[in-house]
């Protein structure tokens, strides 16, 4: 099994996201075809290097995926209006 990102707490790039993607699904595949995900209950090195790789993604997600997504789908009126009653920097609700 190849482990990548050993060292890494924190991405901060979509190509790094996307490798990490691409391996989980390559990890899972794997894992399966030689029987590390039968038992539920089991902890192996399969199991904790997709959960380890699944944080540093989700962590991504949570960071950058939704600010990109709020970015692009906030209307230039809502964005006055949100930095006009909560004082909103307008510059992180531009519209894409």
């Amino acid at each position: 099994m190849e482990k990548i990102f050993e060292k890494k707490l924190k991405i901060t790039t979509r190509d790094d996201y996307d490798v990490i993607l691409s391996h989980v699904k390559k990890l899972i595949t794997e894992a399966t075809e030689n029987g590390s995900l039968d038992d539920p209950e089991a902890d192996n090195e399969y199991i904790r290097e997709i959960g380890r790789l699944s944080v540093l993604g989700a962590n991504y997600e949570d960071e950058y995926i939704k600010f990109e997504y709020i970015k692009r789908r906030t209307p230039v009126r809502t964005a006055k209006k949100l930095h006009k009653s909560l004082n909103i920097d307008t510059k992180l609700l531009e519209y894409a």
